[in-house]
């Protein structure tokens, strides 16, 4: 694809040029102008190849799973960074880049130094980057300790080669000259790459249980859902940002989702900003009140709770409208629905799987469905309905509702 938008260019370039060759008035000077636009081309498409051969070469000696996640970065990103949710990228100064995959769990940070190189990982790993502690501005002043927990943010998600978790300078140094002597890789800028843990999925989510039970009580919404969504859309970055500038760990439209949230259930008409968004509280609070939302107004109708929830899932993704655009030709609600009671569960599930318009949306179906199970694998009943509590880092003790809500009720 990179490769692809140099040459376009190359050839939106070259055409422009020959333009300029008909704009001479003088025939004589025309071949002379010809021969200098065709060298001017050549030292172009040189200049191209010579930049392409460096970032392949940039690319080359990774391991084929990071080279992958740099090429897709390089593709993707704007002037503002990463445009994929579960990344993350930084720049503390104009000489180093840290990469964040809250997906994979790989860590990539580069310089143009050693020394650099020893202070983008010591930031990485000492780092708070949960703008509920510091803002979404200033998230990247790195080497900052949650005064809260008085933990980095990615403390148990990344231990270092004696298997402890890092929350000193000390420790931390230690790792980055272990990583620079063992690890260094050396190619235009020197980089390391680093892995987190193979749960730090489930230790990143245990972050925002508090948030999840607290918010879902109140919207009367199944704690797994909103954790199988949160992990589908953000990998739980709660600096995720999309291309359609969805944004947080729910990936929440501040014109969309955020301003419903604020007019059907605060009662008046706003628009939340987005360093209101990127707040994992607010975030989460905004998410479970919208899949609220498109349960008791937008589907309603759906007369079985489990086939309401699996299209509460398809519309937080793709839209109700797509929705019904899947089910009838025309769009039409009524005729949607009908359609919808008239099937199984199972029918219906394997219709947005296999027929929803949307391709993203028929994998998205499945990939939160998944992780629900997962989800309600580590969730226990307390059998009494109190604000459940957390019992450690991974395992939470929950009360989940029967189908999507403990209760329905309509919202206006």
């Amino acid at each position: 694809m990179l490769i692809a938008k140099k040459l376009i260019l190359i050839e939106a370039q070259a055409k422009h040029q020959d333009n300029n060759i008909f704009l001479f008035s003088d025939k004589t000077t025309a071949p002379l102008s010809l021969t200098c636009v065709l060298i001017s081309r050549w030292i172009l498409c040189a200049a191209c190849c010579i930049t392409l051969w460096a970032e392949a070469d940039e690319l080359e000696g990774y391991p084929p799973e990071v080279a992958a996640l740099l090429q897709e970065y390089q593709n993707t990103s704007d002037a503002n960074g990463s445009t994929i949710p579960s990344i993350f990228v930084y720049r503390s100064d104009s000489s180093g880049r840290t990469l964040i995959d809250f997906e994979s769990g790989l860590i990539v940070a580069s310089s143009e130094t050693i020394s650099g190189l020893k202070q983008r990982i010591v930031e990485v790993l000492l780092t708070q980057i949960d703008p509920s502690v510091i803002d979404a501005h200033t998230a990247y002043d790195l080497g900052l300790i949650n005064q809260k927990t008085k933990k980095p943010f990615f403390f148990n998600q990344i231990k270092d080669h004696d298997g402890e978790s890092i929350a000193s300078v000390w420790r931390a140094e230690r790792f980055a000259n272990f990583l620079i002597y063992n690890e260094l890789r050396h190619a235009g800028d020197f980089s390391i790459v680093l892995s987190m843990v193979a749960t730090h999925k489930q230790l990143a989510g245990a972050k925002y249980v508090h948030y999840v039970l607290e918010s879902t009580r109140l919207h009367r919404v199944k704690p797994s859902l909103v954790m199988a969504i949160m992990e589908t859309e953000s990998a739980f970055n709660p600096m995720a940002r999309s291309r359609s500038n969805a944004l947080g760990l729910m990936q929440i439209k501040a014109d969309t989702a955020g301003r419903d949230y604020f007019t059907r259930i605060k009662g008046y008409a706003h628009t939340p900003s987005s360093a209101y968004l990127y707040q994992p509280a607010q975030n989460i609070e905004i998410g479970s009140g919208y899949l609220s939302i498109l349960a008791r107004r937008y589907l309603v109708g759906i007369n079985d709770p489990k086939k309401l929830e699996d299209a509460v899932i398809a519309s937080y993704n793709g839209g109700a409208g797509n929705l019904w655009r899947s089910l009838n030709s025309s769009g039409n609600r009524k005729q949607a629905i009908a359609r919808i009671n008239k099937m199984t569960t199972r029918e219906f599930y394997w219709f947005l799987t296999n027929r929803h318009i949307r391709s993203e949306t028929r994998d998205y179906v499945r990939k939160v469905r998944t992780r629900i199970s997962k989800y309600e694998a580590l969730l226990t009943n307390n059998g009494n309905g109190a604000l459940p509590v957390a019992i450690n880092p991974i395992e939470i003790i929950a009360h989940p509702p029967t189908g999507l809500f403990f209760q329905s009720r309509s919202i206006a």
